[in-house]
């Protein structure tokens, strides 16, 4: 499953539904969790794969604080990303 997380505060609440095979894409405010000094970041699993909205990242002037074990995608990608997963989940 694709979870498409779009604010902050289901960042603590997604890691209780996200299983090892998922992927977590940050959109909108929810990208601020890429910064390792976000104190959310730490609730990001570690055992899925974590992307990020890459024109989200840019607009909020993250791009220089991206943990290195997040990759940013553009619009592509995040198709890409919807059409790997059979089901997608948006917080």
């Amino acid at each position: 499953m694709l979870h498409i997380v779009t604010r902050l505060h289901f960042v603590e609440t997604l890691s209780s539904y996200v299983l090892e095979k998922d992927s977590i894409l940050l959109v909108e405010e929810a990208v601020y969790a890429i910064n390792p000094k976000h104190k959310l970041h730490a609730c990001l699993p570690k055992q899925v794969t974590l992307k990020a909205l890459q024109p989200d990242v840019s607009a909020r002037g993250l791009e220089a604080v991206c943990a290195t074990h997040i990759e940013c995608v553009d619009f592509a990608g995040f198709v890409d990303l919807t059409a790997e997963h059979s089901k997608s989940l948006t917080w």
